[in-house]
Order: structure tokens, then C-alpha cells, then sequence
């Protein structure tokens, strides 16, 4: 093993004097290092959570420290007031919200399935490798969050308080969602509206509608459902039941059913757009949208919502139209 100390000098000459017979000398090691202690910003309960997870690695528990890994992503959610389900959805309302990047948010993501997997027996056994990796990355998501972040912000206003004027940081401009880019590419016209939203708290559509300035009958939702086995997408409006056999007929089939939430959590979306699933499914809208010059849909982002002409909904989606809506409406969700 090497080691590299940093001892002081002596005074003297060694060629004259007989160094062996002088006192030792304090050395400090300066590589390779013995690991820093985590920073005093850290909340307790989540100092416990590392503190777990390197015991668990010391201790040869790989799966176990991965485990821990997952916990510590589901407290620094927690401990910045986002507290949705799934985890996947957490984190990238952090991201939303401006407290991890881009990167910080692909290491997270990362550190989630790696902790799915070390939470079931038929994934195997962690690696040592990755079971480190994940503590150190874990560690690192933590230092941005609790210690380099609030020192950046001191360090800032101590600046602005000299007199420095910092620009205004770019808006950083999101991905399109699918919905989004197949209304590009089929050059059809489409106004993209914004709405607030905060994952911790329920909200209706119809509230939804009126921070729009639109009436709600002009929402409309898109519905994931089985006809004989077969995907089929329903679009009606949000305030509507589907008439499951209804939309079997519209379909050509006998029976339908609406899709259970993993089945449609493979889309892999927050939300469901009409205009978001595959090409190759086949969509049933409602004749009601048809009584508006524009209808709203979801873009799959929550806080965004495309409008455009039904016609063309209907042309992109290459979809039937039939009534597929119960005669009641049902609670606005």
C-alpha cells in the first residue's frame, strides 16, 4: 500500500547532524484519504439513513445498502414537501422545482431502479461495485442538495450585498412530450396552455378549466381501455362516464374494459395524452368534442394542456367517431 505524508521541515543541516537522533516529526496523509464526515447541513433522520446504508456496505449487505439507498431518494423527497407516489413522479418534481438538474435527476432515477431491484429476490444479488457506487452517487445527490447548494446561495447574496449584479439565469426550456412532437410532425395548428400544479395537492379538472378561462365540457381526457383483449384509446370529455359498451361496438367488439394502472403506466407518462399513446392503437372520440371550434388535451406533462381543432384530433389519432359517454356525467377528477 502507498501513502503520501506531507511532514514539516527541519531546520539544521543533515548533512552535519545526525537526523536519526532527532524526535519524530508529525506527518499529515495526504492521500490516500480517510473519508470525510457528512456535512453538518444534513437533517438527522437522513444522516441516520447514510449512515445505515454505509454500515450495510462495510458490513458486505450489498442489497441491503441499495435498499437503504431507495429510503434515503423517498426522505429527501419528503424533506422538501414532495410526498407523491410513485417515486419516479418525486423526483422529477424535484427536478420541476428546481432543486436537482438534469444529471442529478438521471443519478437518482438510476439509484430508484437499482433499489427496485435489490428489494426482490429474483433480480439476484447487488454487486459490491454497484452496491459502493450507489452509496457514493447517493452521497454525492446529498452534498448538492444540503451542502453545496445553501453555501452557492451565501455565497451569492454575500455578492449581490458588495454590489455584484449576476445576469438572470436562462429559462431552461423542457423536452417536448410526444403528444407534442406528433402534432409537429403532422403540421397540425395547436396552442400549448400552462396551469399551475402541485403534485401534493388533488385538483380537479373543472378547476383546471377555469384557471384555462374555458369551460370544462371543452376538456377532454383520453382513456386507456381493452376491447377483446385489444388496446383501444377513448377520448371524451372529462366530466363523462365511457360507456364500456358503447365503445365495444364503436370498436367492432363484444366486451371492454378500462385498463388497470399498470397497464397504463407502460406508456410511461405522467399523464395520459390522447395524442401520446402508440400510433398503432385504435381510437374511438366522442361526437361531442366535434360541437366545439377547439377542445383541450393532455399534453402527458402535468401543467400543460394542447389545444387544437377536433377535426384534426380526429386526423391525427386516424380515429372513429361514435357516442362512447354515459348519459350522466360523473365526478370531475
Amino acid at each position: 500500500m502507498h501513502v503520501l505524508l506531507l511532514a514539516p521541515e527541519e531546520s539544521g543541516d543533515p548533512f552535519e547532524e545526525d537526523m536519526a537522533e532527532r524526535p519524530p516529526r508529525a506527518a499529515r496523509v495526504l492521500w490516500p484519504g480517510a473519508g470525510r464526515p457528512e456535512g453538518g447541513e444534513l437533517p438527522e433522520h437522513l444522516r441516520a439513513e447514510l449512515g445505515e446504508a454505509k454500515a450495510c456496505l462495510r458490513a458486505g449487505a450489498h442489497s441491503s445498502a441499495v435498499v437503504m439507498v431507495r429510503r434515503l431518494l423517498e426522505g429527501v423527497c419528503a424533506d422538501h414537501g414532495v410526498r407523491v407516489s410513485p417515486l419516479s413522479q418525486a423526483l422529477r418534481e424535484l427536478r420541476r422545482r428546481g432543486l436537482i438538474e438534469g444529471r442529478l435527476l438521471v443519478w437518482a432515477e438510476d439509484l430508484r431502479l437499482i433499489g427496485n431491484e435489490a428489494a426482490h429476490i429474483r433480480a439476484g444479488r447487488i454487486p459490491a461495485e454497484d452496491a459502493r457506487d450507489a452509496v457514493v452517487l447517493a452521497e454525492a445527490l446529498l452534498d448538492y442538495l444540503y451542502v453545496f447548494t445553501p453555501k452557492y446561495r451565501d455565497f451569492r447574496k454575500r455578492r449581490e450585498a458588495a454590489g455584484t449584479r449576476f445576469p438572470a439565469p436562462a429559462r431552461e426550456r423542457l423536452p417536448d412530450t410526444l403528444a407534442v412532437r406528433r402534432l409537429r410532425r403532422s403540421r397540425v395548428a395547436f396552442s400549448a396552455h400552462s396551469y399551475s400544479h402541485d403534485p401534493a395537492k388533488a385538483r380537479s379538472q373543472k378547476s383546471v378549466a377555469a384557471e384555462l378561462g374555458v369551460s370544462h365540457d371543452r376538456l377532454f381526457k383520453g382513456v386507456v381501455t381493452y376491447v377483446d383483449g385489444h388496446v383501444v384509446l377513448a377520448v371524451a370529455p372529462v366530466g363523462a362516464a365511457v360507456d364500456l359498451v358503447g365503445l365495444a361496438l364503436a370498436a367492432g367488439g363484444v366486451q371492454a374494459r378500462v385498463a388497470s394502472a399498470p397497464e397504463v403506466s407502460t406508456l410511461g407518462t405522467d399523464v395520459v395524452s390522447p395524442l401520446g399513446v402508440p400510433l398503432n392503437v385504435p381510437a374511438v372520440v366522442d361526437p361531442s368534442a366535434l360541437g366545439h371550434r377547439t377542445v383541450y388535451v393532455a399534453s402527458g406533462r402535468h401543467g400543460l394542456e394542447l389545444e387544437l381543432a377536433p377535426a384534426d384530433l380526429v386526423r391525427v389519432l386516424g380515429a372513429r367517431v361514435a357516442p362512447i359517454t354515459t348519459p350522466a356525467a360523473a365526478p370531475l377528477a
